[in-house]
């Protein structure tokens, strides 16, 4: 079974049109398109009319885009959203499997009506309340459209009515819960890269990368990126270090030899290599293989839109 990369996913409000017509360029490995928060009611109507056109610019350079539709308006969104590049939909305050069931079988229509392969389009759900941590093993085992799972802590702090603070982190259980549930369950847990809202100025390199690894470190797979400056330092995290490549690469060799030689377990490095190891080893190899795959996949499809743009500059 193929590993599913999504390590960054960048977040762009529906009504920032520039924003959307230059985030393929940022070289996430997905782009959702925000429809939920921060689009006025008045201008619902006339941003679904672009919508597609939208999911199509994000995508120029491979990114997988998904729509954040509305909880209240989930055809109405998904609708305007389905076609050629959509990858699915994140849907907010999930906190049951109807929920989930619901929007399925949405899609289900979506899909006939509009000629898509059936069951391709995903089902992305944002946990952000205390009934959505509760219920996030039935939310998520809802319909295998759910592939990754993500939570949203500004939103969850808000529902349980916790004042935000660096200082001060309330939600250890909940990403725990969350990330033991979504494995368990073969779903990918997604962090974002700004826990609970509380980073207000700006935030470097470095920072990110800590903040990314130390989220890896618990178990999430990807991260959620409200700036565009924070992917390149996410994409960094979640991919193996070619240090760490290099090492379980010569300890693949080692307990390969090992075995040759009749025995299941070889010292090196100053550890004893057995086959738990190896399994790790074949783990972190894999990913990297498949990181390395979809970055070759995304360069490849930014230098085709390069190329098309240099031989059609008015459509830029």
């Amino acid at each position: 079974m193929s590993i599913l990369v999504r390590r960054s996913n960048l977040i762009v409000p529906a009504v920032q049109e520039r924003m959307i017509r230059w985030s393929w360029q940022r070289d996430a490995d997905a782009v959702t398109i925000d429809l939920q928060d921060g689009t006025p009611a008045a201008e619902i109507s006339r941003i679904r009319k672009t919508l597609r056109q939208s999911v199509a610019l994000a995508g120029k350079a491979g990114a997988q885009v998904f729509v954040r539709v509305n909880a209240e308006y989930v055809y109405a969104d998904s609708a305007a959203a389905a076609g050629p590049g959509l990858a699915g939909i994140v849907l907010p305050g999930a906190e049951c499997a109807d929920h989930v069931a619901d929007a399925s079988a949405i899609l289900d229509d979506l899909e006939r009506t509009h000629g898509i392969a059936p069951n391709s389009l995903e089902i992305t759900p944002s946990i952000e309340t205390g009934a959505g941590v509760w219920h996030v093993r039935e939310t998520i085992t809802a319909t295998p459209r759910v592939k990754q799972v993500v939570i949203d802590e500004a939103a969850l702090a808000a529902s349980l009515g916790i004042t935000q603070s660096a200082d001060h982190d309330p939600l250890v259980y909940a990403r725990g819960r969350l990330c033991i549930e979504a494995t368990a369950a073969g779903v990918q847990p997604i962090a974002v890269a700004d826990p609970m809202g509380t980073q207000t100025g700006q935030v470097s390199r470095d920072e990110m990368i800590q903040i990314a690894t130390d989220s890896r470190n618990l178990g999430f797979k990807g991260m959620v990126c409200g700036h565009p400056s924070w992917i390149d330092a996410v994409n960094e995290a979640y991919t193996p270090a070619e240090s760490l490549v290099d090492y379980y690469t010569q300890v693949r060799e080692v307990f390969a030899q090992a075995l040759a030689a009749g025995t299941a377990a070889a010292p090196f490095a100053g550890r004893m290599i057995d086959v738990p190891v190896d399994e790790w080893a074949k783990d972190v190899l894999a990913m990297s293989a498949a990181c390395a795959a979809r970055d070759a996949e995304k360069q490849a499809a930014r230098q085709a839109t390069d190329v098309w743009l240099d031989a059609h500059p008015w459509d830029q």
